[in-house]
């Protein structure tokens, strides 16, 4: 019997297969709720913090609609022009064996060079779209994404208000509680869950990879919130210590022409 290593890493394992097991604001839940109810995805921005659930929301779209994705990582294949019109190309002018709608969907594409390989998405949208193939791109930094390629997709902003975040750390703690049971691992004390999300929000996915980390033992108890403080004394440290390592030349000390 085969094991996929992917179901080994939690945030593969546990990746949501719908929408309403993405941690989202309520809003653009039942937003893109509609749209999937009624067969309509546009091609789509998602721009947000990293570990937000932009590229977990993507694929519960396509998994909800049946559709056939091909998953171009922007910082590695993404950045070589021939190897991304060699992919979409051949992705997206084939026939799919049953039928069923495409999706493209570019990760990090913030990482695609922006003065050669963006232009030519563009020309790829224009051209596929129109047969019936949707394109979804996620990025951390909107700003590296080019106008002509922001304005043939609708933005959606994973930015989370006050509000908004209250909400989603209720359901967040709910559903590691659920990731934890099917792994068997013993909650030590109530306390420990709320903490971290408190520290980790919105990066869920780095929160879920510190949990897997810190439960080798079968427990989750307060030594993952003193690891967690512990990295961040000495990012505190390296920080002041960076700080003050680099002169400040006096302008009276500036070089003289």
């Amino acid at each position: 019997m085969m094991i996929d290593l992917n179901d080994l890493i939690w945030t593969e394992g546990f990746r949501p297969k719908n929408v309403d097991e993405c941690i989202l604001p309520k809003k653009l839940k039942k937003h893109i709720k509609s749209l999937i109810k009624k067969d309509t995805i546009p091609n789509m921005i998602f721009s947000g913090i990293q570990g937000s659930g932009k590229t977990s929301l993507a694929l519960a779209i396509c998994n909800e609609l049946g559709y056939e994705v091909l998953m171009i990582n922007g910082s590695n294949e993404g950045r070589l022009i021939e190897t991304l019109r060699t992919k979409i190309t051949n992705f997206a002018s084939s026939m799919s064996l049953d039928g069923s709608k495409k999706c493209v969907i570019l990760d990090e594409a913030d990482y695609i060079p922006e003065e050669t390989v963006q232009p030519a998405l563009r020309n790829f949208i224009e051209e596929y779209s129109r047969a019936g193939v949707v394109f979804i791109f996620t990025c951390n930094n909107l700003t590296r994404i080019i106008e002509p390629l922001q304005s043939r997709c609708s933005l959606v902003d994973f930015n989370i208000s006050k509000d908004e975040s209250m909400d989603m750390k209720i359901e967040l703690i709910k559903r590691l509680q659920f990731i934890l049971k099917q792994e068997n691992i013993t909650i030590a004390s109530d306390e420990i869950l709320p903490k971290l999300v408190q520290k980790f929000f919105p990066d869920i996915r780095r929160l879920i990879n510190h949990l897997q980390l810190t439960t080798g033992a079968g427990v989750l108890d307060s030594s993952a919130l003193t690891i967690v403080e512990k990295l961040s004394s000495v990012r505190t440290m390296l920080a002041a210590s960076f700080a003050t390592s680099v002169p400040v030349i006096p302008r009276s000390e500036e070089r003289r022409v």
